[in-house]
């Protein structure tokens, strides 16, 4: 299919805003069913579903995915992925509106951080962009295998790991399934255009393997929302989800055919700052901003 970048940014963008109206109204919701910090079980998660203020925020996560997908159709998953990033501003100015704090100066260095370092990585990306992808039946396999086995590991740490952990764990464990999802989404899509896939085995497993694990990490978003801020659980999803789709895309697709050795290193040294400006992220509390407020006000 031809590309069309710019085309491909504006839908990108248009789908950030949706995700963190989406984060802002699950977040509450999810909230509302458990106790502060408290993962959700089983049936609080089967809950869920009887709540039609959940269910728009499905629904708006759902269009902002058709329009995130879209960008996948006219962009490398190498462009248009980081470029979601722009959903955490928004999400921490929507979670400080809904939920009466003012946002301190230290989320918004975070959310800097995170930014910046998202978008450069994604201008490099940009500028070393192959024109087409190039991959075999097996190294898609073997590369969503070891992904959603990352993910695994990611999903044990939010289910056992340090409770100040928990919710940037489950948050990034859901984020690197959706990445992962990305660059399979934009395998399929090659493989339309290109292939038969009506008799491909490959093809329909990875059909199989992408709703499941679009279900599963669902699930793993759920329980960071109901463990930490949505502001770290929208951070993780548009940091660490970029940068497993674009390791994918890169490592699987082909997409790195481009990329020298001083682009790469650029790279990693961006990314490294974004997810520190989320690990940041992560610190913040809302509730206790709330508190500090009000103890504040009470004192004055």
């Amino acid at each position: 299919m031809q590309q069309n970048i710019p085309l491909a940014v504006a839908l990108t963008v248009a789908a950030t805003v949706l995700f963190a109206l989406a984060a802002t109204i699950q977040h509450y919701v999810v909230g509302a069913k458990t106790g502060k910090g408290q993962a959700l079980s089983g049936g609080q998660l089967w809950s869920l579903m009887r709540s039609p203020r959940w269910w728009l925020g499905m629904g708006l996560n759902a269009v902002g995915a058709v329009l995130a997908l879209a960008a996948l159709m006219f962009a490398p998953v190498t462009v248009s992925q980081p470029l979601a990033i722009l959903a955490v501003p928004w999400t921490v100015m929507l979670a400080s509106r809904v939920g009466g704090h003012t946002i301190p100066r230290t989320v918004w260095s975070a959310v800097g951080l995170a930014v910046a370092g998202t978008l450069f990585f994604a201008v490099i990306a940009i500028v070393y962009a192959a024109d087409h992808e190039e991959f075999s039946d097996d190294g898609l396999i073997l590369g969503t295998i070891v992904g959603y086995a990352v993910a695994g590991g990611l999903a044990l740490l939010g289910a056992r790991g340090p409770a100040r952990t928990r919710c940037l764990a489950w948050a990034s464990a859901g984020a690197f399934i959706f990445g992962l999802e990305s660059g399979i989404v934009k395998a399929l899509g090659e493989y339309v255009a290109t292939r038969e896939w009506r008799t491909s085995v490959v093809f329909w497993v990875l059909v199989v393997l992408l709703i499941v694990g679009a279900l599963v990490a669902t699930a793993f978003m759920q329980q960071g929302y109901a463990t930490g801020a949505a502001e770290t659980v929208v951070g993780a999803l548009n940091v660490v989800g970029p940068m497993a789709a674009v390791s994918f895309g890169i490592l699987v697709l082909g997409e790195g055919a481009n990329i020298t050795a001083t682009a790469a290193l650029a790279m990693f040294l961006s990314g490294g700052i974004a997810v520190r400006g989320v690990v940041l992220l992560s610190r913040f509390q809302p509730d206790q901003a709330v508190s500090d407020e009000g103890a504040a006000s009470a004192s004055s």
